[in-house]
């Protein structure tokens, strides 16, 4: 049975009232074990029904903050009796290293919610506290280096491509330490869980990790990584979302043990970064050759300044020539000396003019950029990496899908399917075949993606005898070659090798541009029903939800996605090439194919097969 408490009020020492003559919120004395109590709540006048709530025990802790339901935005959050009644408001109090500890409760937050470096957030049961955000059209919560969040879910509404998570684009951070994301589930539809924008962060740490995220934000993305973004992704969830994950802009997620149920794509990479630097061919190489020697120097500026402002951290440089730099482009500063920054490499925010460029450098409580006798800006150049994406030249496309737009009607037969032929000798023509089903055209194979079209060719589907004409449209892809291996530079220069072979000769003083490849690299995902849309009850297959295949994933404009995955019937895929059917026991793929003719056709020779 319960200890009464004995109370007597704090200011009025040696009396002795009874609880039903204190007043609601005064503060008095438990004469039993000497602790603070008030009153919260009363329901008669008598000592019975009436609330009597600890507001504290022992020290107070410094570095650990409270949010309760019943707390108030006023109080210090330093103690559960004194806590503060929303996230916001601790965090408003909060410094680095404080821990914010969430009661139960549903809390609705006016974010954004920007979070001090090194401040975790930490509630009481990912089930019982859920965070709702106050305006639509705003993140959520703007992450800073360091900051971990646990054990909460995300409801509400945000407008479409805002996000739960994202680094906060007013004033840009050097990022040191990543934010973690652990055991949580956003419930907000049309939303990104974790938008990781690269260009709004400094350092070569643009990134952010998560464990066990759950995104049922129907008609949403689960992370979204772009501008040179890095993820580490262990355990995402995502239902019924638009994507489950997209990495664009030169983007990188590596993610691990992961699930896609539903919705309309899987995994996305699309496209490359901001071309980062331009370097020039020494020496010519002939056609179908994969190792080039590039000059990879670049000039350097002098440079002024025309002011930083230490709120945003941004700082514009005037160069003293056209300095053909990009925004997204990656630059190193020389002779300039900056607040509270470890860093001599940054990112172009802004081109303003052929000879003005700004970047974030960081902010600053007061601080002033200073610059030296000699002051310097170049592009920043690497090693070159497994990574990064080129071309010779000109950058070429082949056909990488054929949709039917009209299946017309009245074929008897497979027509013909003809592509128009690339624009370059070396070129090869794309090909196809259609499947004719009760007179229509239900299907085109693209058997040869061509090479060499310098724009989108055209595509002709013969006609019936009698009937309509079946019509189709092309998807072209960009023609990039990858970089796997690479000399240390040396005076300038670097030898890299291509993924593939080059299939026209290469002269000296070609150009060859430097691209970062937006990629996704996964292992073990499992994908179910992708494809059968972001309607959380029609996409059920017991509903009619259809899955698309080839939506799991979706490689656009040169990006890369390298993945092991299971479908929902047990299919193991090793990327594109090879297929495990489970229920028929199957191996199929085009590199499977390759790889068996290549073995066996010797043993076939050498026994005078034919």
């Amino acid at each position: 049975m319960a200890t009464p408490i004995r109370i007597k009020r704090s200011a009025q020492p040696g009396k002795r009232p009874t609880v039903d003559q204190l007043q609601v919120g005064e503060l008095a004395l438990n004469t039993y074990d000497g602790e603070l109590v008030t009153l919260r709540d009363r329901f008669s006048q008598s000592g019975i029904a009436t609330e009597v709530v600890r507001v504290s025990s022992g020290a107070t802790v410094t570095n650990v903050l409270y949010v309760t339901k019943d707390g108030i935005d006023t109080n210090t959050g330093k103690k559960l009796g004194d806590a503060k009644a929303t996230i916001a408001g601790a965090v408003a109090v909060a410094t680095t290293g404080t821990i914010i500890r969430v009661s139960a409760g549903s809390y609705i937050e006016n974010n954004p919610v920007t979070l001090p470096s090194q401040v975790s957030i930490v509630g009481d049961s990912l089930r019982e506290v859920s965070i709702t955000p106050q305006n639509s059209n705003q993140d959520l919560f703007y992450v800073s280096p360091g900051n971990y969040v646990s054990d909460v879910s995300f409801t509400g509404t945000l407008d479409s491509g805002k996000a739960v998570f994202a680094f906060d684009p007013i004033a840009v951070k050097y990022f040191s330490q990543s934010p973690y994301i652990n055991n949580c589930t956003n419930f907000i539809q049309n939303s990104i869980g974790m938008k990781i924008d690269g260009q709004h962060a400094i350092g070569p740490f643009k990134s952010m990790v998560t464990d066990s995220f759950t995104q049922y934000n129907s008609n949403g993305v689960g992370v979204s990584v772009t501008n040179d973004g890095y993820a580490q992704i262990v355990s995402l969830f995502t239902i019924n979302s638009d994507v489950s994950v997209y990495a664009g802009s030169g983007g990188q997620c590596d993610i691990t043990n992961s699930n896609s149920s539903f919705g309309n794509y899987g995994l996305v990479a699309d496209g490359v970064g901001a071309r980062q630097y331009t370097g020039i061919i020494t020496t010519s190489a002939a056609e179908n050759s994969s190792i080039f020697e590039i000059d990879v120097n670049v000039p350097i500026f002098a440079v002024t300044s025309d002011g930083y402002d230490y709120l945003s951290g941004k700082l514009q440089l005037i160069t003293d020539g056209n300095h053909n730099f990009e925004v997204g482009s990656q630059v190193v500063l020389n002779d300039i000396t900056l607040p509270n920054q470890n860093s001599d490499i940054f990112t172009v925010a802004t081109v303003s003019s052929p000879n003005s460029i700004d970047i974030y450098v960081g902010p600053s409580d007061s601080g002033s950029v200073t610059l030296g006798n000699s002051p310097t800006v170049k592009q920043y150049i690497p090693r070159p990496f497994d990574g990064q994406a080129v071309y010779f030249n000109e950058l070429y496309k082949s056909v990488k899908k054929i949709t039917i737009t009209n299946s017309g009607d009245g074929y008897t037969s497979s027509p013909n399917v003809t592509i128009s032929d690339p624009s370059e000798t070396w070129g090869i023509t794309a090909t196809a075949t259609a499947t004719v089903v009760n007179g229509k055209v239900t299907e085109i194979d693209l058997l040869s993606e061509g090479r060499g079209y310098t724009s989108n060719p055209s595509i002709l589907i013969d006609p019936p005898t009698s009937g309509t004409q079946a019509t189709a449209s092309l998807t072209m892809d960009l023609d990039y070659y990858l970089i796997t291996e690479s000399t240390p530079i040396s005076s300038g220069i670097t030898t890299i090798t291509v993924s593939d072979t080059v299939p026209y000769a290469v002269g000296v003083g070609s150009t060859v541009p430097f691209f970062k490849q937006s990629r996704v690299l996964a292992s073990g995902h499992s994908f179910e029903y992708i494809g059968s849309g972001t309607d959380l009850i029609n996409s059920l297959p017991s509903r009619g939800g259809i899955p698309i295949q080839e939506n799991e994933t979706d490689m656009r404009n040169g990006g890369l996605v390298v993945y092991t995955s299971t479908d929902q019937t047990g299919n193991f895929r090793i990327g594109d090439g090879i297929v495990i059917n489970q229920q028929t026991s199957e191996i199929s793929g085009d590199a499977y194919t390759k790889s068996l003719f290549s073995n066996i056709t010797p043993y076939i020779l050498a026994l005078g097969g034919e």
